[in-house]
């Protein structure tokens, strides 16, 4: 009779501790991934906070494999000309990085990064497979080197081709060339030690060219009107802009165009 009892006993153990596991499992999950989470993930990713799982493999970390399951079926992302070189880079956790500080895109713009991961692509690529062809013809855009031997630590940000990325925005029109880095670092765009002419200079179209608006009739009909200098030519930027911004009107101020 003891033997039953304590069989039965046993059994409601068990129960109730099933019962227990089921109720509170889930929240203790939950609440030991988010003590032991290196921190807040960015808005985009923020649904998965109590998901490591959907990024991070067991022992090995975040994988390509992980992150291409969501990222990989973008055809409009990997379609649109700056960023369909994902397509051929296998590698994301250089310049991605999650766990930031909340409201932060994960998104970490290194040069170096790039370089290092353009070549360990190019030595994984082979010019007899057919399916590296346009990967391949990506690096010979994207890098001055043929091959990952070239590459060392004192010449890894002079291998990437500026102009091979940033060529359909180049805001100088191809004016100063394609060799970027005569005037521009890699850290920031802002050229160090750069001074726009002299305000009296009036030789502005040497490095800017008129919008496609003052080549039509909004130019004489709008322009020249709230500028007060109706009779300006186009190639006479000086009559109306101030050096400051292209919207900073002389006599007028901060012109807001739209």
């Amino acid at each position: 009779m003891k033997r039953v009892a304590l069989c039965l006993l046993l059994i409601a153990v068990v129960a109730a501790s099933a019962v227990f596991a089921v109720r509170h499992y889930a929240p203790a999950s939950a609440a030991a991934q988010k003590m032991l989470s290196p921190g807040p993930l960015s808005p985009g990713h923020a649904y998965l906070s109590s998901q490591c799982g959907a990024c991070h493999q067991p022992a090995v970390g975040v994988t390509v494999a992980k992150c291409t399951a969501c990222h990989a079926i973008a055809e409009r992302l990997l379609g649109r000309q700056p960023t369909a070189f994902h397509a051929s880079v296998q590698e994301c956790s250089a310049c991605h990085i999650e766990h930031q500080t909340t409201g932060v895109r994960p998104v970490v713009m290194d040069h170096l990064a790039l370089a290092r991961i353009g070549t360990r692509t190019l030595a994984r690529a082979s010019r007899s497979d057919p399916e590296s062809a346009a990967t391949l013809q990506s690096l010979e855009i994207w890098l001055h080197i043929n091959s990952p031997k070239q590459l060392d630590a004192s010449t890894a940000r002079e291998a990437l081709n500026c102009a091979g990325c940033h060529d359909n925005k180049d805001p100088h029109l191809k004016r100063f060339g394609s060799d970027c880095a005569q005037c521009h670092a890699f850290e920031s765009w802002v050229v160090p030690g750069y001074q726009h002419p002299s305000p009296s200079s009036k030789d502005c179209v040497q490095c800017h060219q008129p919008p496609p608006s003052h080549l039509m009739e909004h130019f004489s009909m709008v322009s020249q009107k709230f500028a007060g200098k109706e009779g300006a030519r186009v190639d006479q930027c000086f009559e109306c802009h101030n050096t400051t911004s292209w919207n900073d009107i002389v006599g007028v101020g901060f012109y807001k165009h739209h």
